[in-house]
């Protein structure tokens, strides 16, 4: 309901403000859910698509995708807030004067903090994603490889290109969405959004991440936890799943960047 009624608050053009609407896909959408939801749909401009079963993440942004209209696509968590009154109109206007931009991203505040999110990320690599979660991240040569993957060295109050950005907010062209027939529907939960921004370099776009708009989000990961936490938990057995079918796509593969000349 934040996210719903902080969007409202923003300040639009008349032209993007006509365009503008809200399409809420809800994965195992239960009895509970529908019901704390509905209230949404006294918002103009809002639609809610509720899913009986998990389709998971990718399947879900693809459909609600499918139910807009706009040129302009704003990937957006639940869990995301504006503060900023002028952020949408920022973020809109960025994209549209800069056709090289495939994805723009802001910067995330974690809620109850000045922390930013570590939102931006090299491309995955599967023993660096394996060290993170163990002790093998404490010893000297891989600890440097794994900060570096985690982009700790970045200035993150500096506008700049980057590997990948998550998805938990992303604008975008649709034609582009389109062209790259959205998210791949073979993982699940994680990893679309690596896969996604490794697509748009290949299409010779770039993701740019964006400090000018802040927006603050709940600061919760679903795939948080050590090695150990592994065995008991769905979510990162699921994380590691999607893991595998990213690596197995792009196994030998050149990161795309490599070919740009800045």
């Amino acid at each position: 309901m934040k996210n719903v009624r902080s969007i409202f608050q923003q300040k639009l053009t008349p032209e993007i403000f006509q365009k503008l609407e809200i399409v809420i896909a809800v994965n195992r959408a239960t009895e509970k859910k529908k019901a704390e939801l509905k209230p949404l749909l006294d918002f103009p401009k809002v639609k809610l698509i509720f899913n009986e079963q998990n389709l998971g993440y990718p399947r879900g942004v693809n459909e609600a995708v499918k139910n807009s209209s706009g040129e302009i696509l704003v990937i957006v968590n639940p869990d995301i807030v504006f503060h900023d009154e002028n952020s949408l109109q920022k973020l809109v206007e960025k994209i549209q004067k800069n056709e090289q931009i495939g994805i723009l991203a802001p910067r995330q505040i974690n809620d109850g903090s000045e922390e930013t999110a570590q939102t931006v990320r090299a491309f995955p690599k599967l023993l660096l994603q394996i060290a993170r979660r163990t002790w093998l991240r404490k010893i000297a040569g891989i600890r440097e490889k794994v900060e570096f993957d985690e982009m700790s060295h970045l200035d993150l109050s500096r506008e700049q290109r980057v590997d990948w950005i998550q998805s938990s907010f992303w604008v975008l062209r649709r034609k582009l969405w389109e062209d790259l027939g959205g998210l791949d529907e073979r993982f699940f939960l994680f990893m679309s959004d690596p896969d996604f921004c490794w697509r748009v370099w290949e299409r010779g776009l770039e993701v740019v991440y964006f400090p000018e708009v802040v927006v603050r989000a709940d600061g919760l990961r679903c795939s948080a936890g050590g090695f150990l936490t592994f065995f008991r938990s769905w979510v990162l057995r699921q994380h590691l799943r999607d893991a595998l079918k990213y690596h197995r796509k792009y196994r030998g593969r050149r990161n795309p960047r490599a070919n740009f000349k800045f």
